[in-house]
């Protein structure tokens, strides 16, 4: 179920989307329903025509931010998941390409991890948000669809892919990872599982993340995926009212504009 909000009551959303248990897990809830509220605020004011939506019912209810391509010739729709304990309009990587792609004709729909206790995050729910993500784009006429996730959001994005993506739905889906995270062991093996083009974007210069990065990219090879690219460049974060579009986010599109530009062809709904 899909429900237009007016801004007014977003204040009291953040209490549904923010945490509040465990020791070092309060940290990271407080700074979250902070940034929460700093949102609900700003979402007060006009903001063109980014729509505010909720998806879900009940207690599963979530935040959506939704921006319609701007373009006479769209390409398509971009899913974005933010790291876990980050909200749709986290500032950072993936605020200015979740703005800008509507340029450049694709439709954008950002959304939040659920979390449980602070850090964990629960595996169905967390699959089940996604699919509500994807049938929304879906029903805004939307099936050339790109999953875009930043950090834990990028392994849930492959892990989306790898478990409920069927083989004649390949033509229809693309991932793009953002600085995966490393503490997932299961990664590479997911990565290896799909047949559709990926993007693993690596900026992070740790050992760690560059052993990770290593590793999915050697399945990634083992499998012969072809349309499998990793790229490793220099940080370029993004923050709030950045004005013209840094280097990630012009790489981002690149890799869209080459690898999932829009075509005709049959498509399928997305089931929950």
């Amino acid at each position: 179920m899909i429900r237009r909000v007016s801004v007014c009551g977003l204040i009291s959303l953040c209490a549904l989307l923010a945490v509040s248990t465990g020791s070092s897990a309060e940290a990271l809830a407080q700074a979250r329903a902070n940034h929460l509220n700093d949102l609900a605020e700003a979402l007060t004011n006009p903001r063109g025509d980014e729509e505010v939506v909720i998806l879900g019912e009940g207690d599963g209810a979530f935040l959506g931010l939704s921006l319609q391509q701007r373009t006479a010739t769209p390409q398509g729709a971009v899913l974005i998941l933010h790291d876990e304990g980050h909200n749709p309009d986290w500032p950072v990587h993936l605020q200015q390409a979740r703005r800008f792609l509507p340029d450049v004709g694709w439709n954008t729909l950002s959304i939040a991890l659920p979390l449980v206790g602070g850090y964990a995050t629960d595996p169905d729910a967390t699959l089940n948000r996604i699919a509500l993500g994807l049938q929304r784009l879906n029903q805004d006429g939307q099936f050339n669809l790109v999953i875009l996730g930043y950090g834990e959001g990028a392994y849930w994005a492959a892990r989306y892919l790898s478990e409920r993506l069927t083989p004649d739905q390949d033509i229809g889906y693309g991932l793009m990872m953002v600085n995966a995270k490393t503490i997932e062991p299961d990664l590479p093996e997911l990565i290896g599982s799909l047949n559709i083009a990926i993007l693993d974007w690596v900026s992070e210069d740790s050992p760690a993340a560059f052993r990770a990065a290593s590793a999915r990219r050697a399945e990634a090879r083992r499998n012969g995926l072809e349309r499998y690219t990793q790229i490793r460049d220099p940080d370029q974060a993004s923050f709030y009212n950045q004005a013209t579009p840094n280097r990630t986010t012009r790489r981002l599109w690149g890799w869209l504009r080459t690898r999932m530009a829009g075509r005709e062809g049959e498509v399928q709904m997305v089931e929950e």
